[in-house]
């Protein structure tokens, strides 16, 4: 459905909504097709980002926080499984980045189908590390955090399902 052809004005938030994730989703697709090319990071950047966790981790022990330590531990489980499955890892990424601007797209030209398209991205954008490591390897922290902006984009684009065309499968009930 266009503008032009329903005769209704797109909302102004679905355009900020789609702007927003658009953003989002082409900096995401174009991170994952840049590492993919670049390839693994090498021995002296993996050197450089161990020197950094062990510079966070002492700052940490000399706060004597719990929930510090054991937060950059699990990055560091995340950081070298990340690096253990580099190009799964970013190939996956790449697919998930993909499928939440095509939800976009679809729900900005005003189709149903890209709302469920967009729930479908934020789950597996959640869950993506659950591909290479330990379900307990990460941090609820990270989780709560993600899933928080999800929901939080999720009740809005919610918020112009009346906007929308009814995909196929609604005609048919």
């Amino acid at each position: 459905m266009t503008e032009e052809q329903s005769g209704v004005k797109r909302p102004t938030g679905l355009w900020v909504l789609f702007v927003l994730t658009s953003i989002s989703t082409s900096l995401g697709i174009l991170q994952s097709f840049t590492n993919i090319l670049s390839g693994a990071p090498n021995a002296s950047q993996i050197k450089k980002m161990k020197l950094e966790m062990a510079k966070s981790m002492k700052a940490a022990k000399e706060l004597d926080s719990s929930f510090l330590i054991e937060l950059i531990e699990k990055m560091e489980k995340i950081t070298a499984s990340t690096i253990e499955n580099f190009v799964f890892f970013n190939s996956i990424s790449l697919v998930f980045y993909a499928l939440g601007l095509a939800a976009a797209i679809y729900m900005f030209r005003g189709l149903k189908i890209g709302f469920h398209m967009y729930i479908i991205y934020s789950f597996l954008t959640l869950i993506q590390y659950y591909f290479i490591i330990n379900p307990s390897d990460v941090p609820i922290m990270l989780l709560v955090a993600n899933g928080m902006v999800s929901l939080l984009f999720i009740f809005l684009y919610s918020r112009y399902l009346n906007w929308m065309q009814p995909t196929s499968s609604d005609l048919e009930d």
